[in-house]
């Protein structure tokens, strides 16, 4: 069986077609343009067509059995298609939810314009809706149901039960949300490749959940680093851990917990950096030739030492986030590890990933799939079809190690 799986990047979407066996059959990765905008979920669609038709032009004798999507969130989005991203800030709210206070900005923020809206999406949600026409909201486990909402919740913080309407049922990560309409495979154009009137259409999670299951993050004492626009640090336990500055929320795997350190704006800062690099250039840079070159900067050149300092200052960001895992670790008397595994964009390239092991002192490790959210969404699907008793089961077999950077002696 192989799986199309599409994940919706703050800034970018990513899709690749994964077999049952883990393999990566191909990617491609399309940059978004309207993502700073309220029409942020507008091109996700157009997006889709083209990274679909990217993928298949370069395997195409690929033939996918079902389609599955993941994203960032709590992103929201009207059913009309405005946009709250996930990142953007909001009154904070006397709950455990997460969606919550984001929702009540959205109704504030949309005025008169919020009563007409039929159904508020979350941000993947609202791609499966534009390809089965089904309302569904990916609750990651029961567990997560006070970081989502209840009605009682809702009306705690001032919100309506009419408001409480608008939000789409729960279901769970790798469940069928319906089959792919004829309007949606038409624009699609893809029937050689499988991507037909009726073919499966599957709930992935949300990006960081199905990240943790790609890395495979899912046993006490592992951790990873979630290195896209924004970044987190991630730490699996037995037991939640209390501490200022760490997010703790529960894991997909049955009876654990997972410990965070977010870092929202490290990899945006370098993106940047690279487009003003680019306006003054008057050219487009390639993303490893100018790692390359800022890595290799010697002091002679201000901008290239400008994206240097950024990306030293990601690591030491990243330091700080590990010690502070590290700390809370201790006071519990929990084993730390000594290595993290690393994906999202940052990890494709090696010297990024040597700095970032030299100044943490941590080993790095990228898997065969550095997208990790991809993988982590096919094997939410195997699972419900069978092909693995449990989540923890195939993300053992089929999250690989492929890279690894150990710290150099000298480093500091």
């Amino acid at each position: 069986m192989n799986l199309l799986c599409v994940d919706i990047g703050t800034s970018s979407l990513k899709a690749a077609v994964i077999s049952e066996d883990g393999k990566v059959l191909a990617f491609k990765r399309r940059f978004l343009l309207l993502y700073i905008t309220e029409n942020a979920s507008r091109e996700w669609f157009s997006t889709l067509q083209n990274v679909i038709k990217d993928l298949f032009e370069i395997n195409k004798d690929l033939k996918v059995d079902g389609l599955c999507v993941s994203g960032n969130g709590p992103t929201l989005v009207t059913s009309t298609g405005k946009t709250m991203l996930w990142n953007e800030e909001v009154q904070p709210l006397k709950t455990k939810s997460l969606f919550i206070p984001r929702i009540a900005a959205f109704k504030d923020k949309l005025g008169a314009e919020w009563n007409e809206i039929k159904t508020i999406f979350s941000g993947p949600e609202f791609l499966i809706n534009r390809l089965t026409d089904a309302e569904v909201t990916i609750l990651p486990h029961e567990r997560y149901l006070e970081a989502y909402w209840t009605k009682t919740e809702f009306e705690k913080c001032g919100l309506s039960s009419e408001d409480f309407e608008k939000m789409p049922p729960f279901v769970a990560p790798g469940e069928l949300a319906g089959k792919l309409t004829h309007k949606a495979a038409s624009f699609l154009t893809a029937e050689d490749n499988g991507i037909v009137d009726g073919l499966p259409v599957y709930c992935g999670a949300p990006d960081f959940i199905s990240a943790l299951v790609g890395t495979n993050t899912l046993v006490p004492g592992t951790l990873c680093d979630r290195a896209g626009s924004s970044e987190g640090i991630n730490f699996c336990t037995e037991k939640m851990l209390v501490a200022e500055g760490l997010r703790s929320l529960p894991s997909i795997a049955e009876g654990k917990f997972n410990a965070s350190v977010l870092l929202p704006e490290t990899g945006t800062k370098f993106a940047a950096f690279k487009q003003k690099l680019e306006r003054e250039a008057g050219r487009e840079f390639r993303f490893h030739d100018l790692i390359d070159d800022v890595i290799m900067s010697d002091g002679t050149n201000a901008s290239y030492d400008q994206g240097k300092y950024l990306m030293m200052q990601t690591a030491l960001d990243v330091r700080n986030a590990v010690a502070k895992l590290r700390s809370a670790a201790k006071d519990n008397g929990i084993h730390f590890p000594d290595s993290m595994v690393i994906t999202g964009g940052q990890c494709l390239h090696d010297g990024w990933n040597q700095m970032k092991a030299d100044i943490t002192g941590m080993v790095i490790y990228v898997t065969e799939c550095p997208d990790a959210e991809l993988l982590g969404d096919a094997i939410f699907v195997f699972v419900k079809m069978g092909l693995f008793s449990s989540i923890e089961e195939a993300a053992s077999k089929l999250v690989k190690k492929s890279k690894k950077f150990v710290p150099h002696e000298d480093a500091e």
